[in-house]
């Protein structure tokens, strides 16, 4: 019975033990699933949503082939759709019965712009053949080639698949504790019949006990080898070292099962004060966007300025920002002493805000700084707009911020600000009235009606070309000569972004316009530095005039607040003279 039951548990042991390793080996599932593009692609561009990247949990790995260029990105899917606008493009979805890619093509335009160095990307792989990556269903990929040949036609996504087995590992720990307990029942029973079989008496005179042909042998002086137990003790040991070997195999946590579930795993959201999850607002950038973004206007802004080229500049620049730097191109070209603007150090980005919106125009605002941390390191502020989703951000504004300057409290990048109306009465003052108010404290300095609404301390641009400086230099003019000071607002919208203080930034531009004119018959005007570079005037007798373009920015207070607008920082250049007609 002993044997009986040893065998039992062996062989039970055995089977869960092979059962155990059959779900690791012949049993085990697929370690991934591949799902693939069939037949050819026309069209310039191939579109492969987020809700089919995720149509499988894990990472997804994409192979792409089939084009002699290939470019992949990815980016927020209403702006991915927004670029690709009109296009003949293939969407691909997801075909779970056959794991197959399916594609349908729509639209109507035969190209599109070269995708490469677009700003709406969150980042994107050139000449790069297989990438993975693990994006939300809220973003899409985007396949093409050069913007005009057909997209890449061989297209593979591959998801990591669950291959984990919960039951491999309490199957082969009872298993080995079968195994074992088979071996302990079988050395039992192997012990209990040697002691069965031991020597017994015998009463009365009968036969005398027979003698072995082994030991006739030994008393005939044969060498008779001893029986040897090794070979027992092998078979006893290798089952336990098997069944120990199988037991700590089971060790891997994806051999036993994981407690907790999907509810231990899944974040739960923050609820609103309606009791429905709070939803992430849209913004027109993220800070790695920011952060690319105004690391390509300074490449272009440090090649076009080097080069002069205001063609360059064009591509980066638009508005005030653009019309300063064609000024200055033209003057260092009539002047080779004239002096380039300050360079846009854009190595480290202090600030980046960009708007709450999904639709265009897109505005940006950030800081950016050589050193954020170093404090004598001059930050620069620049105010970016896209004006479509194929467009690239331009500066429109670029300001040097003031020595002492103190952002108001700004909502983080992920958030983003909203825009304000040029007319909000939401402010001390609607962002297209605060231009003209400061050009008449400019010229009026405390005499402005708008003296009281602006703070004068700290404020640099005064003392440079406010009134007293204004006033110097006229009584500087000999008396054959008159000078007349005006301002004026340029054409254009003021660019308002919201502060958590419910006041608002706002980029705004003014000109301030010099014209000096002869007051006696005969007299001349002559002129000399930057206005003689741009006009190309020496002298006239009817007069000059220069108009130099100042960029401001201003934190303007809430409606109702008793703080006053705040000049943080400004930039100023000649950007026009000529005669007087």
């Amino acid at each position: 019975m002993r044997f009986v039951l040893a065998i039992v548990s062996f062989v039970i042991g055995v089977l869960l033990v092979g059962l155990g390793v059959g779900q690791r080996t012949v049993f085990a599932p697929p370690s991934s699933i591949v799902a693939a593009t069939s037949g050819t692609a026309s069209a310039p561009v191939t579109v492969i949503p987020g809700s089919v990247l995720n149509a499988n949990p894990g990472y997804q790995r994409i192979n792409v082939s089939g084009a002699d260029e290939v470019f992949a990105a990815y980016g927020k899917t209403s702006d991915v759709d927004a670029w690709v606008g009109d296009a003949a493009h293939t969407t691909l979805r997801y075909d779970a019965d056959d794991s197959s890619l399916v594609g349908r093509t729509t639209g109507s335009a035969t190209e599109v712009p070269d995708p490469k160095g677009s700003d709406l990307w969150y980042q994107e792989y050139d000449d790069a053949t297989q990438f993975t990556v693990r994006l939300p269903a809220d973003v899409s990929l985007v396949l093409a080639s050069d913007g005009s040949d057909p997209a890449p036609s061989d297209i593979s996504l591959t998801w990591p698949r669950d291959t984990a087995t919960p039951s491999v590992g309490p199957l082969l720990t009872i298993g080995g504790l079968f195994v074992l307990g088979g071996v302990v029942l079988l050395i039992w029973a192997f012990l209990h019949q040697r002691r069965s079989r031991g020597p017994r008496r015998r009463s009365g005179g009968g036969r005398p006990p027979r003698v072995r042909a082994s030991r006739r042998a030994a008393a005939a002086g044969a060498q008779v080898p001893a029986r040897s137990r090794r070979g027992r003790r092998s078979f006893v040991a290798v089952p336990v070292l098997v069944a120990g070997a199988l037991v700590l195999s089971g060790c891997s946590s994806e051999y036993w099962p994981q407690g907790g579930g999907d509810a231990g795993t899944t974040p739960t959201p923050t609820a609103s004060a309606t009791g429905a999850a709070a939803a992430t607002p849209a913004t027109a950038a993220t800070k790695q966007q920011i952060s690319r973004i105004v690391s390509r206007v300074a490449e272009v802004a440090e090649q076009a300025d080097a080069d002069k080229d205001a063609d360059l500049a064009g591509s980066r620049f638009a508005g005030p920002a653009l019309e300063l730097r064609k000024a200055n191109y033209a003057i260092r070209n009539a002047d080779a002493e004239a002096k380039a603007l300050p360079a846009i150090a854009a190595d480290d980005v202090c600030v980046a805000l960009p708007e709450q919106t999904d639709t265009w125009p897109r505005t940006v605002f950030t800081v950016v700084a050589a050193d954020c941390s170093d404090a004598e390191t001059a930050p620069q502020a620049l105010t970016l707009v896209q004006q479509d989703a194929r467009s690239d951000y331009k500066v429109e504004y670029a300001v040097s911020l003031e020595a002492d300057a103190q952002l108001p409290s700004l909502a983080p990048t992920s958030v983003g600000a909203a825009q304000l109306a040029p007319d909000s009465k939401l402010l001390a003052l609607a962002p297209d009235q605060v231009a003209a108010a400061y050009g008449d404290i400019l010229s009026k300095d405390s005499e402005s009606a708008s003296a009281d609404l602006f703070a004068g301390e700290g404020d640099d641009l005064r003392t440079r070309i406010g009134k007293s400086y204004k006033d110097e230099k006229a009584k500087s003019l000999p008396d054959t000569a008159d000078i007349e000071y005006s301002s004026e607002v340029p054409a254009g919208t003021p660019l308002a972004l919201a502060t958590n203080t419910a006041g608002a930034l706002v980029s705004v531009d003014l000109n301030e316009i010099e014209k000096v004119t002869p007051t006696a018959d005969g007299a001349k005007v002559n002129t000399e530095g930057a206005v003689k570079a741009l006009s190309g005037v020496d002298s006239s007798t009817k007069g000059v005039t220069a108009t130099y373009g100042v960029q401001l920015l201003f934190s303007v207070p809430p409606v109702g607040s008793d703080d006053k607008i705040e000049l943080l920082g400004f930039t100023q250049g000649l950007i026009a003279a000529s005669e007087v007609q």
